[in-house]
């Protein structure tokens, strides 16, 4: 292991109130840039109480600016630059805090080659990635997490109590939000798992086979092809627009209505259960012998089905 040093800095520093002692209190900050060693081919990131931001590129090397921010002279954040083997991880840890005033964290806004895996686990902040084509995990205590223009990356995405955001294209994607909402928007993948415990659930694009589920909240999927498509709600409604005749539907309500739009020309094998009202329009072709099953259930709600 090595550790790196900073090859520029720049360092702002301001006092807005007057500590006892020589203990200044205010507003402090100091921003460094630097490169990894040549050779590095893969990014992890501990952070605590600051913003992660990484942008791919097809330039070659990874390079971060990382800004500290801290509110006293004692609790000055500590920023670590480490080198294990051919991954480079950053992390930070604060000092102690003195009469109250506990405002300390870095924060990171890092360029990498485009295929570079990155690993981002973050106490309390948000994240945002942007054009990963490697392997992404990102998670995130408290804060939200954007991860746009995926590259046919593997993504393991999670946020305890925030929102998770995705765009683009990944082999597998599974999506995981706390208290927040999970948007999976125009994303092509060939597996999408998605869970929300509570908060709503939405999703478009073009998936091979999808298992979506939430706690508390709905499930809307507005113009999304998916050819085996599972969906679970405790306490929430169901909406679904699909764009392309599915081989297999499953969608289960707790308490709330399902609602789905099929592709017409098509014939389904459609099983319905439901407390209220159960609805087939005629313009959907029913054939029991199909091989396009569509299972619909709730508790505590209506049913209905109709044409695209």
């Amino acid at each position: 292991m090595r550790t790196l040093t900073a090859t520029a800095a720049a360092a702002v520093t301001a006092a807005a109130l007057a500590g006892c002692g020589n203990v200044s209190v205010g507003r402090h900050q100091q921003d460094r840039s630097y490169s990894a060693p040549a050779g590095t081919a893969g990014l992890r990131i501990t952070a605590h109480g600051g913003r992660v931001e990484i942008t791919a590129s097809d330039s070659p090397g990874i390079r971060i600016t990382e800004r500290l921010r801290w509110s006293n002279e004692k609790n000055k954040p500590k920023a670590r630059h480490v080198s294990e083997g051919s991954t480079l991880a950053l992390s930070s840890s604060c000092g102690r805090n003195v009469m109250g005033f506990a405002a300390c964290g870095v924060s990171y806004r890092v360029q990498v080659p485009r295929g570079t895996p990155v690993q981002v686990d973050s106490g309390d902040g948000a994240i945002e990635a942007s054009g990963l084509a490697g392997t992404v995990r990102l998670r995130s205590g408290s804060g939200a997490i954007r991860a746009t223009d995926l590259r046919g990356a593997t993504a393991s995405i999670s946020a305890g109590d925030g929102s998770v955001r995705v765009t683009g294209r990944a082999a597998t994607a599974d999506l995981h939000a706390g208290t927040g909402s999970v948007t999976a928007e125009n994303l092509t993948a060939d597996r999408l798992k998605v869970r929300a415990s509570d908060g709503r659930v939405e999703v478009s694009g073009r998936v091979a086979a999808a298992d979506l589920g939430t706690g508390t909240g709905s499930i809307s999927l507005d113009g999304l092809a998916a050819d085996r498509l599972t969906v679970r709600t405790d306490d929430g409604g169901i909406t679904m627009r699909l764009d392309s005749p599915p081989a297999n539907v499953r969608a289960t309500a707790g308490t709330g209505s399902i609602r789905l739009r099929l592709p017409a020309g098509e014939s389904y094998a459609i099983a319905l259960s439901a407390q209220g009202g159960k609805r087939i329009d005629p313009a959907v072709h029913q054939d029991s012998r199909s091989a396009r099953r569509v299972d619909l259930r709730t508790r505590d709600g209506d049913i209905t089905v109709t044409p695209k």
